[in-house]
């Protein structure tokens, strides 16, 4: 039988404060408050997605969305909720 992941509150808190300017792997660029890259999402031939590290959220200008840092490590490793809270907290 699997073992679930499992989380607690401060996990959960923890994970929302992982930089996530880490989990881009490619070339970014400053615009104001903004990193800019090529979206890892769809095939991309100018920068469409943007980091906020401020906020550590992020937002593709081409319609694939947009989320939190968990919700994008979420997307980019295709894990759960609570699996994506464990590994980056």
């Amino acid at each position: 039988m699997p073992v679930k992941a499992t989380f607690t509150e401060d996990n959960k808190l923890k994970a929302k404060q992982y930089p996530i300017a880490k989990l881009f792997n490619g070339h970014l660029s400053r615009s104001g408050k903004a990193l800019l890259g090529k979206c890892p999402f769809h095939s991309d031939s100018t920068p469409s997605f943007a980091l906020y590290p401020e906020t550590n959220s992020w937002y593709c200008f081409s319609g694939c969305g947009s989320g939190d840092v968990i919700n994008l490590y979420m997307r980019l490793k295709n894990i759960d909720f609570k699996t994506a809270i464990k590994e980056l907290s």
